[in-house]
């Protein structure tokens, strides 16, 4: 677990929140939302790619701060990294795909794993590139 699990949970549903409003703006602009679906790479491209991106810089940021107050940043990092990604998995389980009911072809896409791989490897990254530095 993370030293500072509340804090680390608070970055996870942040980040999730920050995705999930996107998709909101998304899908009440007639034009984002009527994007043709790629298949297996993404259902709704409109959302996908730009949540990639911002996924990257706030996970990025997000880490940076976490991090700073760590004593072992790497492992901590991989653990950040692991609570960033399994709470936006189960976020995404529980919300877009069972309340929502949007199925489990959710997960058939190719930048949904990477999103969460993303959230994974950039804490990690960061914590070893702070490591690095002392």
């Amino acid at each position: 677990m993370p030293q500072r699990l509340i804090r680390a949970l608070g970055y996870a549903v942040l980040i999730w929140i920050i995705g999930f409003s996107w998709g909101t703006v998304v899908f009440m602009t007639p034009a984002l939302r009527n994007i043709s679906a790629i298949p297996f790479v993404s259902r709704y491209p409109a959302i996908s790619f730009p949540v990639l991106i911002i996924w990257l810089l706030i996970a990025y940021l997000l880490a940076g701060r976490y991090l700073r107050a760590a004593t072992d940043e790497a492992s901590e990092g991989l653990r950040l990294g692991l609570m960033f990604a399994v709470v936006n998995l189960l976020l995404d389980l529980l919300i877009l795909v069972l309340l929502f009911k949007n199925g489990f072809g959710y997960f058939a896409s190719f930048t949904v794993w990477l999103a969460y791989f993303i959230l994974l490897i950039v804490p990690w990254l960061v914590g070893r590139s702070l490591a690095n530095r002392r």
